[in-house]
């Protein structure tokens, strides 16, 4: 599983372990267990070449020194995909021109 990098509102961090419905971690920034945390995980769109960010909210389930950082497990509670902004516009374009391809296909 690849590592991906990750955005917190104090920092970074790199995932080692990530699932549908959690997170693991590691950062150089001080989380406590409970805490509920907002991040971000930023994908790589494989066709559009563009990166995906990957809005989460979760709670802390486990923290643990990891050499110099921090391993954090988080359950995550809620996630929302969204094309990193300056892509949105070339995404929308990509679409409309496969919508109006498919229309004159069909009508072919």
């Amino acid at each position: 599983m690849g590592k991906i990098p990750v955005l917190l509102k104090q920092g970074t961090g790199l995932t080692s372990n990530y699932s549908t419905d959690g997170i693991y971690f590691v950062t150089d920034q001080t989380v406590a267990h409970g805490e509920q945390l907002e991040l971000v995980m930023l994908l790589n769109h494989q066709s559009m070449g563009a990166v995906v960010r990957l809005c989460c909210c979760g709670n802390v389930v486990r923290v643990e020194k990891c050499d110099d950082q921090t391993g954090v497990a988080v359950a995550i509670t809620k996630h929302l995909f969204a094309l990193a902004p300056e892509m949105a516009e070339t995404y929308l374009n990509a679409v409309m021109d496969e919508e109006h391809d498919s229309r004159n296909t069909r009508s072919s």
